[in-house]
């Protein structure tokens, strides 16, 4: 039996030293071997040199949550002939067994899927955790929770055409293509990616304070919200065929 072989993808911009150092360990340590593609977006840190990745230096900021530096990386190990993608953003980390969970679930399954996902758990802005459970997987996937497999591939390109006023809610417009295109997907309930949060809601959820520097992200889609009511409407049009659903659908 063939080994799966897997890239995982991290973008990163200006987190810290140490988050960066937790990212890299945490994928160096899974227990199914992984190639690591670390994507900066214009602000090269000189630590991921000194570690066994695959460090991409993009020549710019692009401004739009990662959603640059994760389609290059895409792109780079589909070329490479990569079996599955994973990503994992600079701030997060997985467990040690994250990716063979998953890579064992499609096995014991038995059937044709084009993606496996997992769920989170949620963690504080200090690293403690937070007392509150993750979406349900059926209506929200976070970015750092999809193991992509070669039927899923043809998507990642979404991550660069998606309008940049999307950004902020990049990882539910991708979830909301891979539903609107039927793509088989595999679950595993298992919470293996720790999540640091500085959304508001989380905070509020479990009847906290948000720290500093906490995002609303309520505030956001009211702005993406505005920036879709206002575009022509041949525009609308341009981006839904792009993107393979209504994007008008994205706000309540």
């Amino acid at each position: 039996m063939n080994v799966m072989n897997v890239a995982v993808v991290s973008a990163y911009y200006k987190e810290s030293s140490h988050e960066l150092a937790r990212c890299i360990d945490s994928v160096a340590a899974q227990t199914h071997q992984c190639t690591h593609f670390l994507v900066s977006d214009g602000h090269p840190q000189d630590l991921p040199d000194m570690r066994r990745v695959r460090h991409v230096k993009l020549g710019a900021a692009h401004a739009d949550y990662g959603d640059t530096p994760r389609a290059v990386g895409s792109l780079l190990a589909i070329r490479e002939g990569f079996d599955a993608i994973a990503y994992l953003d600079a701030d997060n980390f997985f467990l040690r067994d994250h990716i063979k969970v998953m890579v064992d679930a499609l096995a014991a399954a038995g059937g044709e899927y084009d993606l496996v996902t997992s769920r989170r758990f949620l963690l504080r802005s200090d690293g403690t955790r937070l007392p509150v459970p993750d979406e349900s997987y059926q209506s929200h996937t976070d970015t750092s929770c999809y193991l992509l497999l070669r039927g899923a591939f043809a998507l990642t390109p979404i991550w660069a055409l998606m309008p940049r006023e999307f950004s902020m809610i990049g990882d539910r417009v991708f979830w909301r293509a891979i539903v609107a295109r039927g793509l088989r997907i595999a679950h595993v309930p298992r919470e293996s990616v720790g999540y640091r949060s500085l959304w508001k809601i989380h905070y509020e959820r479990a009847g906290e304070t948000p720290p500093e520097g906490a995002k609303d992200i309520t505030e956001l889609i009211h702005a993406a919200a505005r920036w879709w009511a206002a575009l022509p409407e041949a525009e609308r049009v341009r981006v839904n065929a792009t993107l393979g659903f209504d994007a008008g659908t994205l706000f309540p």
